[in-house]
């Protein structure tokens, strides 16, 4: 034990900035580290340390999860940090394990770390900067490294055990008949039928019956889920249609009978190896394997920082079953995100998505749009645009629209392409971390009585902005829905008396002058940026692919 002490001493905290530099992952830095220095002897050196975790790999089926922005770097440093981050996940391998392992041993840096900016040292540096410290002490690494190296001695002396043992056993496996093979582990559509109302055995056989009525009848029908949760009588029933497997979901009030319950969606094709999951309005239930855990994304995270991550948390399970109450709808399924979690074969976990099955539910009535001002023009703000707006920012997030305190920095009136207008709002929305969400959207009520709503694309600005200060660009494209022409424009709002702005198309700068604080300009679509006064550079957001929620 002392050995592994030294050595932990000695090599860890190089291995594990360079294991990150490598990786891009602390949890992998981690686990690769303490796998290398099992490796070495008590009297290596660094660059036996670092050359051990080099012929380290990544757990094969691994996925980690990204933890909250580190707390303790400016939004610049970690801007700076990320920048660094992507030119190192660019490069080629053998290129990339040059730049770290020069950088470690501290040796002049190779070429290709002119990716890294003019000053890459600086640059590996500012990376190092916003790791978030090991998750085990230099105590407990020990103890970890220890049992590797045990493990790693373990091996062959098995292996020839085994081959031993089978020698032996041959003859009398010969001689004997042969049993069955021992089932496998059950999986979540495999497992004996869980809920409350699992034990009622005419419950189900008319739940099985019935579940698949008007549709193509499966065979092999059987119940893998029935019993009340979240205020609901909840029933999940599979089938093969086709040789593929298909599961429908049913829904009615707590202890319904079974002609009470109602389909909740079209059959949906499932796999078997996979957990089934419906989300129902806000009650959100997972069926996985009784052995397996759950994990849940409510909606995307918007840090101090302004940066978008997700970030997955345990959610309690019962023999593999588990419930939660969102804080909004997810009528679109947009929010939620669930992962299932397993022991692994070569890791002590691996994750995969589990797909959500959306109840086909009636649409309840819009949340209600706070009654708002606008900053900068008088005109009164359309509530539809408003909405379209704020919803923009609630959906993706998860998050209650009635918890959020929007300001209006902007409302009035958008070209569309047929000579008339529709109504535009932009709102500078304040997020639970404190950072802000800027949000452009326009609205318009067709002759047909239908509402036509979209977005401009969306901006975060980090916590403590000063949300009357901000400068927003944002281009609309506003279609009609008959001819489907398509206009656009840029839309430009700022605190009125700004001066100094300019657009940037191409490599072309333009000038831009604003009355009253805003700007409405034909646009091409390949206006890109816009010059603040102070020089920086700001981007015009669109909405669709590469907008700031797109996943």
């Amino acid at each position: 034990m002392d050995r592994d002490r030294a050595l932990v001493a000695a090599h860890r905290t190089a291995l594990l900035e360079a294991g990150f530099l490598l990786t891009g992952d602390e949890q992998l830095a981690e686990d690769r580290a303490h796998r290398a220095l099992a490796r070495l002897p008590a009297d290596a050196d660094r660059a036996a340390a670092l050359a051990a975790l080099v012929r380290t790999r990544d757990p094969r089926g691994r996925v980690t999860g990204g933890g909250a922005d580190p707390w303790w770097v400016s939004p610049t440093e970690l801007a700076a940090a990320r920048r660094t981050a992507a030119a190192l996940a660019a490069l080629a391998t053998a290129d990339r394990t040059a730049v770290v392992l020069a950088a470690a041993s501290g040796r002049p840096l190779p070429p290709a770390a002119g990716a890294l900016g003019a000053d890459p040292g600086g640059a590996l540096d500012g990376l190092l900067a916003v790791r978030r410290p090991p998750v085990l002490t230099d105590a407990d690494a020990a103890v970890v490294v220890r049992d590797h190296r045990r493990s790693a001695r373990r091996r062959p002396l098995l292996a020839v055990a085994v081959l031993v043992v089978l020698a032996l056993l041959v003859p009398v496996v010969r001689a004997l008949p042969r049993d069955p093979a021992p089932a496998d582990r059950d999986t979540a559509l495999e497992a004996p039928t869980r809920g409350s109302a699992a034990g009622d055995d005419a419950f189900l056989a008319a739940v099985t019956e019935a579940a698949f009525a008007g549709e193509p009848t499966p065979t092999d029908r059987r119940v893998v889920f029935a019993g009340d949760e979240l205020d609901a009588r909840w029933v999940l029933v599979v089938g093969t249609v086709d040789g593929e497997l298909s599961g429908r979901w049913s829904l009615g009030p707590p202890g319904a009978a079974a002609e009470e319950m109602v389909p909740a969606n079209r059959p949906v094709t499932l796999r078997p190896d996979q957990p089934a999951a419906l989300l129902a309005g806000t009650a959100l239930l997972v069926v996985a394997a009784p052995d397996e855990g759950v994990r849940v994304s409510t909606g995307q995270v918007v840090g101090p920082a302004g940066t978008v991550q997700r970030v997955f948390t345990a959610l309690p399970v019962d023999a593999g079953v588990g419930t939660l109450r969102l804080a909004a709808p997810d009528a679109g399924g947009v929010a939620v995100r669930v992962q299932v979690a397993r022991a692994g074969e070569f890791s002590n976990l691996t994750l995969a998505p589990v797909p959500v099955t959306v109840a086909d539910l009636p649409v309840g009535p819009a949340a209600p749009v706070p009654e708002l001002s606008a900053l900068r023009s008088s005109s009164p703000p359309s509530v539809a645009a408003v909405g379209a707006a704020l919803s923009a920012v609630a959906v993706p997030t998860g998050l209650d629209p009635a918890t959020l305190r929007p300001t209006l920095l902007w409302a009035g009136a958008l070209p569309d392409p047929l000579g008339g207008t529709v109504d535009a709002a932009v709102l500078a929305v304040p997020v639970p971390s404190g950072a802000v969400v800027l949000s452009t959207a326009w609205a318009d009520r067709l002759d047909d009585g239908t509402l036509q709503q979209n977005g401009c694309g969306l901006q975060t600005s980090p916590a403590g902005t000063d949300v009357a200060a901000l400068v927003v660009a944002a281009r609309c494209n506003v279609a009609d829905r008959e001819t489907t022409r398509v206009l656009s424009t840029l839309l430009v709002t700022a605190p009125a008396g700004t001066a100094g702005l300019a657009l940037v198309d191409g490599t072309t700068t333009t000038p831009l002058a604003l009355t009253d604080g805003l700007a409405l300009v034909d646009d091409d679509r390949a206006t890109t940026a816009l010059v603040l006064p102070d020089g920086t550079r700001q981007a015009v957001t669109a909405a669709g692919p590469d907008d700031l929620f797109d996943e």
